[in-house]
């Protein structure tokens, strides 16, 4: 015989499954910090490629300018140092917003798979219940 509270709680977890669960998996495959810094160190590749987009973009479009600038050796240093500045600058608001936001995403994921994991407890509860109660019921 069903037992509607079962069918509902299974069609629950079916669907975290297919909703969010494999994704989770993946996450969950990943101590925190493991998962957080992995994710951070994507996030400081990515920000210096974007970087030095940036970076040769303003010497292809102020091709003149640049060049003209070549032979001043002290402004040249100035500039070095400001475009470090800038880089260091991009890297560590974006490596921190990275760091929170992947945070985030780690604790929403096991509290999920928090909630998975009781939701199948309490499936395994309820067979074992039914198990009992049919054994009751032969004898």
């Amino acid at each position: 015989m069903l037992n509607e509270e079962r069918v509902i709680l299974m069609t629950k977890m079916a669907a975290f499954v297919d909703r969010e669960g494999k994704k989770n998996n993946a996450i969950n495959s990943y101590f925190r910090s493991d998962y957080v810094g992995l994710n951070v160190l994507k996030s400081v590749i990515s920000a210096t490629v974007v970087f030095f987009i940036f970076i040769g973009s303003y010497v292809l479009f102020n091709f003149a300018d640049v060049l003209a600038n070549i032979y001043n050796t002290e402004n040249l240093l100035a500039v070095g140092r400001r475009l470090l500045i800038y880089y260091l600058l991009l890297v560590g608001v974006y490596s921190l917003a990275s760091y929170v936001i992947y945070s985030y995403r780690y604790s929403k994921m096991r509290k999920s798979m928090k909630a998975y994991y009781g939701d199948l407890k309490k499936l395994a509860r309820m067979y074992e219940k039914d198990r009992e109660d049919d054994s009751v019921t032969r004898d």
